[in-house]
């Protein structure tokens, strides 16, 4: 039983980055007629792997971390109650179900040895990093999708509206997606990783994070770098020489006055301190954020996504006591991990809305009461 186990823990952690499932579309799932990911009730690959490898390890009656349980329990908790009155029940229930799974995953890996744990993670870690960055490097080169629906890659071009470009001297250029939804979840993903892991093996995710274009996750990764790898800052300032060009041009877009990703996420600050003040004890309810900002926004030009800030996501769909169940998951832990997500958090929302976000978060939420080094 525990060969199985260790089987399916490999691939639990090896299929991490897909997306991989079967959508469901349930009338919550819909607004304005149109389909809603982030709405629809979802049964990926990955969450079954993680069931099973759940009733494999009860089975064996181990001794569960119960300090680890009972801050998920709290958590989820403290997300539940925000679902009293709110508008979509539904929509909250499926998220609290991905909480509970992946929350689930972070209590095991909370409850293992550190000595098992340390060698089990550590090659299908660095196998997901060394096959989504030759996956981004290739979508890319070829300014489009591969094919591997298999694994949760969608189908898109550089020609398919509203993917994400790179114009750098009047070219066009495809950020990578890789199996995620967006390249920024890519990079966030190769980061946190990469961090965890810190091995010479994953050093084509560097490569993969510049492709990406992700500006926070680029700034991340050099206050990184400099950091822990002091001996070789003459390297680091060649390379950021090279790049200054490219990285110049995709950051001085930030400062246009009109730029469109500064005023949509504008207004999305805008659209949750105004659903917070609606409830500000259990919030508007969990996962309904962009049910409930369709009545705030108004025109043709209508931008339905959560806000980009964990915090504020939070403090909106779940009010103060959710901000503090939040809080909570991050307050008893220890593990330099664990920082970088939170800055993360602050300019973006994947780490709550995305299967691939809340999994590395509680990933690194489990490993982090082992105060583990993947070395």
């Amino acid at each position: 039983m525990k060969k199985i186990e260790n089987v399916l823990l490999f691939l639990t952690l090896l299929f991490l980055p897909t997306q991989l499932g079967r959508h469901f579309w349930p009338d919550f799932s819909y607004i304005y007629s149109l389909k809603i990911d982030y709405l629809s009730p979802t049964l990926y690959f990955w969450d079954i792997l993680v069931i099973g490898l759940l009733i494999l390890f009860f089975l064996q009656k181990p001794k569960i971390n119960k300090l680890a349980l009972n801050i998920l329990l709290f958590f989820l908790l403290s997300q539940a109650l925000s679902l009293f009155g709110a508008k979509n029940t539904g929509a909250g229930l499926v998220r609290l179900e991905q909480y509970a799974i992946a929350g689930l995953f972070g209590v095991y890996l909370a409850s293992n040895k550190i000595q098992d744990t340390r060698y089990k993670l550590f090659v299908p870690l660095t196998l997901g990093v060394l096959f989504e960055s030759w996956l981004a490097i290739l979508q890319f080169l070829k300014g489009g999708t591969l094919g591997f629906w298999i694994l949760g890659e969608r189908t898109f071009s550089i020609s398919t509206p509203g993917i994400a470009k790179f114009n750098f001297q009047g070219l066009e250029f495809l950020r990578p997606y890789g199996t995620f939804p967006h390249p920024n979840v890519l990079a966030g993903y190769m980061l946190i990783i990469m961090l965890l892991i810190r091995s010479k093996k994953t050093f084509i995710g560097l490569v993969t994070i510049i492709l990406t274009m992700s500006r926070v996750v680029i700034l991340v990764g050099l206050a990184g770098l400099f950091i822990l790898q002091k001996k070789n800052i003459k390297i680091i300032m060649i390379i950021m020489i090279i790049l200054s060009p490219i990285l110049f041009t995709r950051f001085s877009s930030l400062f246009s006055y009109d730029n469109l990703t500064i005023l949509r996420r504008e207004e999305l600050f805008i659209s949750s301190w105004n659903l917070f003040l609606k409830n500000p004890i259990f919030g508007v309810g969990l996962n309904n954020f962009i049910s409930d900002q369709q009545d705030l926004v108004t025109g043709p030009s209508r931008f339905l996504q959560p806000v980009h800030n964990i915090f504020l996501l939070a403090l909106s769909e779940t009010g103060i006591i959710g901000l503090i169940g939040l809080i909570s998951l991050f307050s008893f832990t220890r593990h330099y991990i664990l920082y970088p997500i939170l800055f993360l958090g602050l300019f973006d929302h994947y780490f709550l809305t995305l299967p691939q976000g809340y999994r590395l978060l509680f990933l690194v939420w489990g490993l982090s009461f082992l105060n583990l080094k993947l070395k």
